[in-house]
């Protein structure tokens, strides 16, 4: 597919997906999060890894604040983004979940002064992002923090999801990272290639 047509293809895709989650109900993704957090607490990629990379949900999307708890819980290194400009996202530890600060997006993030962890340490990484492929294509906000944060790491990556954003097929250009697995509140899928 010519790169134009794959753009506005992205965009409406992304525009869906952004509408679909738009509706969802609280209670559904309290509920879809918890189901969640439990199939990644008992995943062997959770209980191996010593340095976990999570992120901090923002309006609607499964929260993993559980799986960061228990991670911190176990004595594990805690990680999540840490936006130092409009196109560059890093690792910053996070040593607890409370009173946490908000970034320019309003989005919680670790308190200063940051602590950064090299994005080679991490192990499993929680990804999020407007919805997923079966197949481990992920479809991001647009603004590829996580495509250029992930191309440095060596971790198992995690895409974190629910079934209702989880879609047969993405569109997908060269630079798009593709998940090793994915969860949602039914079903853990190992992706190709993982």
């Amino acid at each position: 597919m010519e790169t134009h047509l794959l753009t506005e293809e992205k965009r409406r895709v992304r525009r869906e997906l952004k509408e679909s989650s738009a509706g969802f109900s609280e209670r559904y993704v309290a509920e879809a999060s918890r189901a969640v957090c439990e199939r990644v607490l008992q995943s062997r990629e959770f209980q191996e890894a010593a340095v976990v990379f999570g992120y901090l949900s923002f309006r609607k999307e499964i929260s993993v604040d559980a799986v960061l708890e228990a991670a911190l819980r176990l004595g594990k290194i805690v990680a999540v983004p840490w936006i130092i400009s409009r196109t560059e996202m890093k690792a910053a530890r996070l040593v607890s979940l409370e009173n946490l600060p908000l970034d320019r997006y309003g989005i919680r993030t670790a308190p200063e002064p940051v602590e950064p962890i090299s994005p080679e340490a991490l192990e499993l990484m929680l990804v999020p992002g407007a919805g997923f492929s079966e197949t481990g294509g992920r479809m991001g906000r647009g603004a590829g923090f996580y495509d250029r944060f992930l191309e440095e790491t060596k971790g198992f990556s995690l895409g974190v999801t629910c079934d209702k954003l989880l879609w047969e097929t993405i569109p997908m250009e060269t630079h798009d990272q593709t998940m090793d697995a994915l969860v949602t509140e039914t079903k853990w899928i190992l992706c190709a290639g993982a």
